[in-house]
C-alpha cells in the first residue's frame, strides 16, 4: 500500500515537473519567486538566529529580569486579548443580531483606530490619565499614576478591539439564519438559543479573532513603550537591549523568544482552525430568510455598550485633535496651526512615510496576487512551502523583522542599512501576508474554467494572469492596496530599527516626541497620518465608487 502511494507520489511529481518544463516563463517565475524568498526571509531569520551565543541563550533563559519581562508579556497580551475578543463579540452581536439605532455610527466609529497610528491610544492615554493628564489633574485633580499593567491593559484593549470585531463580525454574517429559525421552532429562546447555536457557530470566528489579536499584542511595542512606565515586555526589553544597553546578542536573543509565542499561536491558527471551522457548513444564508434577533432588554443594553465604546473612541481621537490645534489644551484653548506646521507640513517624515507606504503597498499587491495565482492554479513541487513562507511573515513580532534585516543587509553586495530600500523590505514582509491572503480570496470566487478557456486558446500561463486574472481582481487589488497603505502608514515596530537621520518616518516621530513630551507636536503628527489615510479612502471610493464600501463590515 505504501509502496503503490509513493508510486502516485513520484508519478504527480514527474507530471508535475513535466508541464512546467513546457512552460519556461511560468518555471522561471517560481524559481523567482522561491530566491526572493532565500535572500530576504530565510537568510535574515537564520542570520538572527546564529547571533546569541550559548552564553545569551542562558542568560535570557536564567536571568531574573528576562524570565520577569518574558512573564509580563505573556499576561499583558492574554488579559487584552481577552478583554478586546469580549468587547468585540458584544459589539458584532450588536451589529448583526439587533436592531438598534445608530448601526452605521457604530460600525465606522470601530474602524477608526486601526486608521491611526498604533500609538495614539497611548498617546491619547497620556493626555488625559497621566500625570498631568487632562481628566486626572486638570477635571479631578488627582495624582494618581496609571502606567504600568493598567494603563498598557486599557491601550492595547481600545487598540486590538477593532480586529476582534473585524473577525467575529465576519463569521456571525455568514452564519445562516435557518439554523437558529428551526431551533426557534423547536422551542429554543432566550440565552438557550444563543448558547446552543449561535454561539457554538461563532466559536471557530472568535478563537480566530482570540488568535489574531493575541499575536498582534505580543508584538504591540508602541503601546508599551509610551504608557508601560516600567512595565516591560519583550518587544521594548529587545529595543532596549540594542539601543540602550549595545548588547546585540541579547536584543537578537530576546526577540527570537518573543517569536516564540506568536509562532505557536500561528500553527494552532493555520493547522487547526482552518480546517476545523464549521461556520460554513449549513451553505450561503437562504434569501428571504429574517435572522433571530435578540429581545428589547438586550438590544438596548448592547446599545447602550456600544454607544460607551464609540464615545470612548472618539474622545481619544478627539483629544489628539485638540492636543494638535490648540496652544496649550487644559491651560490655553487658542486655536492654533504651529504644531501642525512643525509636525505635518514643516518636517520631511510624512513624505518619507507616504513614499515607504505607496511602495509598500504596490509591491505587497503586486506580489501578492502573483503568489496566489501560483499556488492556487498551478501545480508545481514546493507550493505549500510556497504558501507557508508567503504566510509567514504575519506571525513574527516586527522587532524581529526588522533586526533581522538590520544583521542580514548590515554590509556586503546587499547592503542597505540607513536607506529607504531597507525600510521597504520591512514593511513589504510584514505586509505580504495580507496582499497574499486577499488575493487568494478574489482567486476562489473566480471559475477556474475561465482561465482554461484562454489555455485552450493558446495563452501561456503569463499571458492569462495579466489578459484575465488581472481585470477580474480589481476590487481585492484595491482592498489589498488600501489597507496595505494604510498598515504601512501606521507600522512601528517592524520599522523602529530601520530608520535612519536621513530616512525617518512619521510614526516613529509620534512616539520619539511624545516620549521627550513635546505631545501637541506628536499629536498634530498622528492627525497628519490619519489625515494622509482618509485622503487615499477618498482617492479610491472617488475612482471605484459602489465597487469598494471600505466600512462595510
Amino acid at each position: 500500500m505504501n509502496e503503490k502511494d509513493t508510486g502516485h507520489e513520484h508519478t504527480g511529481l514527474g507530471m508535475e515537473l513535466k508541464l512546467l518544463l513546457r512552460e519556461p516563463p511560468l518555471l522561471i517565475s517560481i524559481a523567482a519567486v522561491f530566491l526572493l524568498f532565500g535572500v530576504f526571509i530565510i537568510y535574515p531569520f537564520v542570520k538572527i538566529l546564529l547571533v546569541p551565543t550559548e552564553a545569551d541563550w542562558i542568560r535570557a533563559i536564567t536571568g531574573r529580569e528576562f524570565i520577569l519581562v518574558f512573564g509580563h508579556t505573556l499576561f499583558s497580551s492574554f488579559i487584552a486579548t481577552a478583554a478586546a475578543i469580549v468587547f468585540g463579540f458584544l459589539f458584532a452581536y450588536g451589529i448583526n443580531y439587533t436592531d438598534m439605532p445608530c448601526k452605521r455610527f457604530f460600525q465606522v466609529v470601530a474602524l477608526l483606530p486601526t486608521m491611526a497610528p498604533s500609538v495614539v491610544t497611548g498617546l491619547a492615554f497620556i493626555m488625559l490619565f497621566g500625570r498631568r493628564g487632562f481628566i486626572t489633574w486638570q477635571l479631578l485633580h488627582l495624582k494618581v499614576d496609571l502606567y504600568g499593567p493598567f494603563g498598557l491593559w486599557v491601550a492595547q484593549t481600545i487598540a486590538f478591539f477593532p480586529l476582534a470585531y473585524i473577525t467575529i463580525s465576519g463569521v456571525l454574517k455568514s452564519i445562516s439564519p435557518n439554523l437558529e429559525l428551526a431551533a426557534q421552532n423547536l422551542g429554543a429562546r432566550g440565552w438557550y438559543l444563543f448558547r446552543t447555536v449561535t454561539l457554538r457557530l461563532a466559536t471557530p470566528g472568535l478563537a480566530s479573532a482570540f488568535l489574531l489579536v493575541a499575536i498582534n499584542s505580543l508584538a504591540d511595542f508602541g503601546n508599551p513603550m509610551l504608557v508601560g512606565g516600567n512595565y516591560h515586555v519583550l518587544a521594548t526589553e529587545a529595543y532596549t537591549q540594542v539601543t540602550g544597553a549595545w548588547d546585540l546578542p541579547m536584543g537578537a536573543t530576546l526577540s527570537v523568544f518573543l517569536v516564540i509565542p506568536t509562532l505557536i499561536v500561528f500553527f494552532i491558527q493555520r493547522y487547526y482552525l482552518e480546517k476545523n471551522s464549521y461556520v460554513t457548513v449549513t451553505g450561503k444564508p437562504v434569501s428571504g430568510l429574517i435572522r433571530v434577533t435578540a429581545g428589547p432588554l438586550v438590544k438596548w443594553m448592547l446599545f447602550a455598550f456600544c454607544l460607551l465604546l464609540c464615545l470612548a473612541i472618539l474622545m481619544i481621537i478627539g483629544v489628539v485633535i485638540l492636543f494638535a490645534f490648540t496652544v496649550a489644551f487644559g491651560y490655553d484653548y487658542t486655536f492654533t496651526l504651529d504644531y501642525f506646521k512643525e509636525g505635518v507640513i514643516q518636517s520631511n517624515v510624512m513624505i518619507n512615510s507616504w513614499v515607504a507606504s505607496m511602495s509598500t503597498a504596490a509591491i505587497t499587491t503586486i506580489l501578492g496576487i502573483a503568489l496566489a495565482f501560483l499556488t492556487i492554479r498551478k501545480k508545481f513541487p514546493g507550493r505549500n512551502i510556497m504558501d507557508f513562507l508567503a504566510m509567514l511573515p504575519v506571525s513574527l513580532p516586527g522587532t524581529f523583522i526588522g533586526l533581522a534585516l538590520i544583521l542580514a543587509f548590515n554590509d556586503g553586495p546587499l547592503e542597505m542599512t540607513g536607506t529607504l530600500a531597507i525600510i521597504i523590505l520591512g514593511m513589504a514582509l510584514r505586509q505580504l501576508p495580507v496582499g497574499y491572503r486577499q488575493a487568494v480570496a478574489g482567486l476562489k470566487q473566480i471559475d477556474a474554467s475561465l482561465e482554461q478557456a484562454s489555455t485552450n486558446l493558446g495563452a501561456g500561463s503569463i499571458t492569462t494572469f495579466c489578459k484575465v486574472v488581472l481585470p477580474m481582481l480589481k476590487n481585492s487589488l484595491s482592498v489589498s492596496f488600501v489597507y496595505a497603505f494604510m498598515r504601512s502608514m501606521n507600522t512601528l515596530s517592524t520599522v523602529i530599527f530601520l530608520v535612519s537621520p536621513e530616512w525617518n518616518l512619521a510614526s516613529i516621530n509620534i512616539m520619539s516626541l511624545a516620549n521627550q513630551g513635546f505631545l501637541p507636536t506628536a499629536s498634530a503628527t498622528a492627525v497628519g497620518i490619519m489625515l494622509v489615510i482618509y485622503l487615499t479612502f477618498g482617492i479610491v471610493k472617488l475612482i471605484l465608487r459602489d465597487k469598494i464600501n471600505i466600512f462595510d463590515l
